[in-house]
């Protein structure tokens, strides 16, 4: 068996750039293949180069197809012997750019897109399928994505889908995938619990904890206690006897070798840190008075389980900050030998330090001699021994950790092959709350008896008390009131990999294996499962009260004048909090600027964002706009209410015309109130108007009126008009 590490993967990966293992002559099923996709999707006259390639899984034989044309552009899908198109891709790069713009196709027309070809392409199933609308677009997005869910019997099965996405600049399909399984068998619902049956297994078996959790803002780390899962989203409650259930991962592999030359590549930029010189490293030694390498090394090749032996040669070393703390520094070494004189491969030992203490913070090493022998260690005695090895590495620590289960077991191509390696956890207990972003774990070899990797999560921030947090049956009930239980159908992939698996076609879409479908309760994973301790309130993954992101919709607006545009630049993303919009009230400077920031290239923290919540997040808009030279530090005035000309420079300022705005003698001003625009913004309002961004009032521009909101949006539609 060939040495593989496991590696968890989501559902599927489409790509192109790789071609299939199998290959076979072309024969009539290549002809079928090319028409079937024809049928459906037009091939443009530019697309004169094809190559085509073949996979086989079982008796399903499926093939790729490429079509290329000169500038780049391509296009691939994959057809089976049944015609079933699995996917479909076209890339057309010569309409890319880097400008933001209203596209001509709005949601609704490329909805009706999406299920003409959904239905045209599937037409038996059409009417099993469910739309689940997702998060709306940003100006940013070239395309509209779209998601069908497979049911039956009305009972949703995620992992069978089909998703298009259209392209918004010129209304093509840009992307068709379909994931789907044949000859299914649906278990009966007619014996399922009712929901509070779910509910109460959902407690009792799975449920939420107290814990502590962590927030880097402004590069202090800040905790905060909230109400989390137990158990990760691959548990669940079935529906038919309320047990806990784990339906597993997808797991793939890849050879050791290839990860030893990338973890060498990693070692040279550090562990997400910040990378030192020579220069500075001793100057940090001096003043912090930290480990020298010399001493890291010795220290490391005293430890007899690492096993560092006179063949082992030093082949890196550094020295960065710790992501956690910037107080802390983090010596990592890389040790290699050559595995023999004939060989051309490395075993390697990767080992990082703390620099102040000496504390061993990680591990790794290959395994290169456990292919083709019997495990003598069970789960049991695995644990017992990698226990002795934490207990002397890191005694103090692990004496405030608590084990937790974990589900990381490995899947193997033979179901009755024993397990050579097992995962454990221990996280942080501090005064009886969890600490998960605080934990030991490791990974052990059950055929030599010892730990291949090691890791140690753990700094020393403020924990707050947690004696007034709300009783946990409160949030509970939030949960079931807000994500709620409801019946699913999911496959169970705790089952044996069929060998083909490995031998797939980048483009096709996971085997089948021989998995079964269970009829589960899962709480909606639409929203973060994190509620806060003390108030309730469900909270993003940011630490922050979550706010769900969906369109912005107004009930103020019906019957104004700008009516369509506010609805328009709301569906781009372009908008500001509801759901009032209150269109005739004046607009404060902070909030045009807003605006403004969702229509720059930069800034992507304001994506999205309707409204400005505190003063941090008014000063970082501001740094923003004046790193850009948008505002100037004198025109920072954020509660002030914006006049015409004032809104005009902003914009011309985001076009990089200000200088010659600025040139104002050359400007020939056709308003009949110039005498009132600001001597200095003539240039702006005359350009502005040249680029038809204002058009002024009859032949009036009425500079030192006030802006009010919709007139505010109606300068940002005419703006982005010109792009």
């Amino acid at each position: 068996m060939i040495r593989k590490i496991a590696l968890i993967l989501a559902v599927a990966v489409f790509t192109v750039a790789c071609m299939p293992i199998y290959t076979f002559a072309a024969d009539e099923g290549l002809e079928a293949a090319i028409k079937t996709v024809k049928q459906y999707f037009t091939i443009p006259d530019g697309f004169k180069e094809f190559d085509y390639g073949v996979g086989s899984i079982g008796d399903r034989r499926i093939w790729d197809l490429y079509w290329y044309s000169t500038d780049g552009s391509t296009i691939s899908a994959s057809v089976d012997n049944n015609g079933d198109i699995i996917n479909y891709s076209f890339y057309d790069y010569s309409v890319y750019d880097n400008i933001k713009r209203l596209f001509k196709i709005n949601r609704q027309e490329a909805k009706a897109k999406a299920e003409e070809i959904v239905k045209k392409i599937n037409p038996e199933i059409y009417d099993s399928l469910k739309f689940i609308d997702t998060n709306p677009p940003v100006l940013s997005d070239d395309v509209y994505y779209f998601n069908y869910i497979r049911t039956y019997n009305g009972i949703p099965f995620p992992q069978n889908n089909i998703s298009v996405s259209i392209n918004r600049r010129t209304g093509e399909i840009q992307q068709y995938i379909k994931q789907w399984d044949n000859d299914l068998i649906f278990p009966s619902f007619e014996k399922v619990l009712n929901i509070e049956e779910a509910q109460k297994a959902y407690i009792e078996k799975l449920g939420l904890r107290l814990t502590y959790n962590s927030l880097v803002s402004d590069d202090k780390t800040e905790i905060y206690a909230a109400y989390t899962p137990k158990y990760n989203s691959n548990y669940y409650i079935d529906a038919l006897t309320g047990e806990k259930v784990f339906l597993g991962y997808y797991y793939y592999g890849f050879d050791d070798a290839v990860y030893n030359e990338k973890l060498k590549d990693a070692i040279a930029v550090g562990e997400g840190g910040i990378e030192l010189s020579p220069q500075e490293i001793e100057a940090v030694n001096e003043v912090s008075k930290l480990l020298t390498q010399e001493e890291v090394e010795k220290k490391i090749k005293g430890i007899k389980f690492l096993e560092l032996d006179e063949n082992y040669i030093l082949s890196s070393a550094g020295l960065s900050r710790s992501w956690a703390s910037k107080d802390d520094f983090i010596w990592r070494l890389y040790f290699e030998k050559r595995i023999s004189e004939a060989s051309k491969g490395f075993d390697y030992v990767y080992v990082t330090v703390d620099a102040k203490n000496g504390e061993i913070r990680s591990f790794s090493r290959t395994y290169n001699d456990i292919d083709d022998k019997e495990p003598k260690f069970d789960i049991n005695e695995s644990r017992k021994e990698s226990e002795k090895i934490i207990k002397e590495l890191v005694p103090e620590k692990f004496a405030q950790t608590e084990y937790q289960e974990t589900d990381d077991y490995r899947i193997f191509l033979d179901e009755k092959e024993k397990p050579k390696t097992y995962s454990f956890n221990y996280v942080r207990n501090v005064n009886g709350v969890l600490f998960p972003e605080n934990n030991i774990s490791v990974i052990f070899d059950a055929v030599n008896g010892r730990i291949l990797n090691f890791n140690i999560q753990w700094f020393e921030p403020v924990f707050p008390s947690v004696e007034n947090a709300i009783p946990i049956d409160k949030i509970y009930e939030k949960l079931f009131s807000e994500m709620g239980l409801s019946l699913q159908y999911r496959m169970d992939y705790n089952t044996s990999i069929n060998s083909d698996a490995l031998k797939l076609s980048s483009l096709q879409p996971l085997p089948e294996r021989n998995a079964k479908l269970r009829l589960v309760y899962a709480l909606d994973e639409s929203k973060p499962i994190i509620f806060d301790a003390f108030t309730g309130e469900i909270l993003g993954y940011d630490g922050k009260p979550y706010k769900e992101n969906k369109m912005q919709e107004y009930n103020d607006i019906s019957g104004h004048y700008a009516e369509e545009v506010i609805k328009l630049l709301a569906e781009n993303g372009i908008a500001l909090e509801g759901p009032e919009f209150r269109p005739n009230e004046e607009i404060k400077q902070k909030d045009f600027l807003l605006l403004v920031s969702q229509i720059l290239n930069v800034g992507y923290r304001f994506y999205g964002k309707t409204a400005i919540k505190d003063d941090k997040e008014v000063e970082d808009l501001y740094l923003l706009l004046i790193r850009e030279g948008i505002v100037k530090q004198d025109e920072k005035d954020p509660e002030a209410s914006l006049t015409r000309e004032e809104s005009v420079k902003f914009l011309i300022r985001v076009l990089k015309y200000d200088k010659v705005a600025e040139l104002g003698d050359i400007f020939n001003c056709t308003f009949k109130d110039k005498d009132e625009i600001s001597p200095n913004l003539i240039g702006y309002v005359v350009i502005a108007k040249g680029l038809k961004i204002v058009s002024g009032d009859g032949e009036y521009f009425r500079p030192k009126n006030k802006l009010s909101r919709a007139d505010a949006i109606l300068l940002i539609y005419n703006y982005l008009q010109i792009q």
